[in-house]
């Protein structure tokens, strides 16, 4: 079977994708690698949505690219109506034309073939949780919702290969479900890129990104997840051995040196075999070195949480809460005490958010109260109180001033923001690394929040974040209020409290 597409020396600028070579195999791949190390490129590079500055691309198939930051759009065209997301926009507006008795001349020709399309479409988004009226506005669907659409649009196109850039980001639970089915049933494949442990250990293959390129593992997440540890440990392994064989050589230059001392008369021999040390001395420190900076890139981040606020017994109350903008709700009643951790659940459009920004003060609720006994930290999906236009330090120090620059570098570097990361605009950075930046200011500063909220925290981030994030939050001592779908995320929290929406 041909591979989908052969990918030759593509290129995108020197410092983030160099030389990569390979092909996208058949069924479907998952695409990992570390925050800010260019998979959202590499899938625009075969896309052609992005000019390499080298190397080709050669499809076999159509293909459909899908970016989940075009909440409300398609391949980039403004989209009014699920109709026009769906790329039916002109088929369903002569369907309506017949419908009301008013076609136009070439109507009924155009849909000829096409009468079981609208109980097609009407299948497909009741599927997706979605409104079943192609005409209705997309800017009344929630982010998931639009999310959801813009998939659907693509598995439309049954005969073409997905590169799905994060597509689970969003979904709710029934949603990332629906959407494991759906890429399980699409016979055109798929590239994506996720840090869904759950969709990832459905893939076929898992495609690797890091600094040393692409490295493929066959089958899921839960194989790729075990050779990875292998490959941590023999590494570790060998930075020991190189370690002990260093100490061995230096030990033996040290000796040879001692008897050069005593035989003078042997000089000659003796400087060759200590040119000899010299030479595999050097040769082993630089791969000590390079053992080490390898081990270094790998190794566990590191997410220090501040302590618990200082309130004790009561931190929120809710009394018959209605939030705004929602059609249908009942009103919301809760008690939340010092050291809970609540999780939030219910499917898109239910108010998970909204309810957040009710609590943190951002919007009014429509009737009841809200009662918040001392501070609240509100970390939003779009990490809203942050300047994309100032850099990472710059961004931190405003946040809290009373915290040195070299200590927030240290915890930038903590991340794998090290160097000129932690100085270029917010704006050239990842979506993963901008979320760490958010977790950074919400966490690293002097006074701890009494409440902090937490709104899908784990989106954007690589699984090696996720897991230092999980860890952060499990020996989190304060009150947390969180909004996740990640069903692996929630439970390693350990969540005390589940208010369903």
């Amino acid at each position: 079977m041909r591979p989908p597409a052969i990918f030759t020396q593509i290129s995108f600028a020197p410092d983030v994708l160099s030389d990569l070579s390979g092909r996208l195999l058949p069924g479907l791949t998952g695409l990992v690698g570390p925050n800010g190390i260019g998979k959202s490129v590499f899938l625009k590079l075969l896309a052609g949505m992005l000019p390499a500055t080298s190397g080709q691309v050669s499809w076999n198939v159509p293909f459909v690219y899908f970016d989940q930051l075009l909440a409300g759009q398609f391949c980039g065209e403004p989209a009014r109506r699920i109709a026009d997301v769906l790329g039916v926009g002109d088929l369903y507006d002569a369907f309506q034309r017949i419908e009301h008795g008013v076609p136009h001349d070439d109507d009924v020709e155009r849909v000829a073939g096409a009468w079981d399309q609208p109980a097609h479409w009407h299948t497909l988004l009741d599927e997706a949780f979605l409104p079943t009226d192609p005409g209705r506005p997309v800017n009344t669907l929630s982010g998931g919702q639009q999310t959801r659409l813009n998939l659907c649009a693509a598995f439309l196109k049954t005969d073409h290969y997905l590169l799905l850039d994060e597509p689970g980001n969003h979904l709710d639970r029934e949603g990332r479900r629906w959407l494991l089915q759906k890429l399980q049933q699409h016979p055109g494949g798929a590239l994506v890129v996720s840090h869904d442990r759950q969709l990832l250990r459905a893939m076929d293959n898992i495609l690797e990104l890091s600094e040393r390129g692409l490295s493929t593992f066959g089958g899921g997440f839960d194989l790729y997840h075990e050779q990875r540890e292998l490959a941590a440990a023999a590494l570790a392994q060998r930075v020991q051995d190189t370690e002990k064989e260093l100490r061995k050589v230096r030990a033996e230059q040290q000796a040879g040196e001692q008897r050069a001392a005593r035989r003078r008369q042997q000089g000659e021999r003796q400087r060759r075999l200590r040119a000899r040390d010299e030479r595999r001395g050097q040769q082993l420190s630089v791969e000590l070195g390079a053992a080490r900076a390898q081990q270094e890139r790998s190794q566990r981040q590191q997410l220090g949480m501040v302590a618990a606020g200082t309130r004790r017994g009561i931190v929120l109350h809710l009394e018959d809460v209605i939030v705004p903008f929602m059609v249908k709700t009942e009103p919301i009643s809760l008690t939340v005490h010092s050291a809970e951790r609540w999780h939030i659940s219910g499917a898109n459009g239910s108010g998970k958010s909204t309810l957040l920004k009710v609590i943190s003060g951002e919007l009014t609720p429509v009737s009841g109260k809200v009662a918040l006994h001392g501070s609240c930290v509100y970390l939003d999906q779009h990490f809203s109180f942050l300047d994309p236009q100032l850099s990472a330090l710059e961004n931190l120090q405003l946040q809290d001033a009373t915290v040195t620059a070299e200590q927030w570098r240290t915890w930038l570097g903590s991340l794998r923001l090290r160097a000129d990361k932690a100085l270029m605009p917010l704006a050239q950075l990842s979506g993963g690394e901008r979320l760490k930046v958010a977790l950074l200011a919400v966490t690293g500063r002097t006074s701890p929040p009494d409440l902090l909220l937490l709104d899908e925290p784990d989106n954007h981030l690589d699984l090696d974040s996720i897991t230092m994030l999980e860890n952060a939050l499990h020996n989190y001592q304060g009150t947390l209020i969180l909004v996740s779908h990640d069903a692996d995320f929630v439970e390693s929290i350990g969540v005390t409290h589940l208010l369903a929406l």
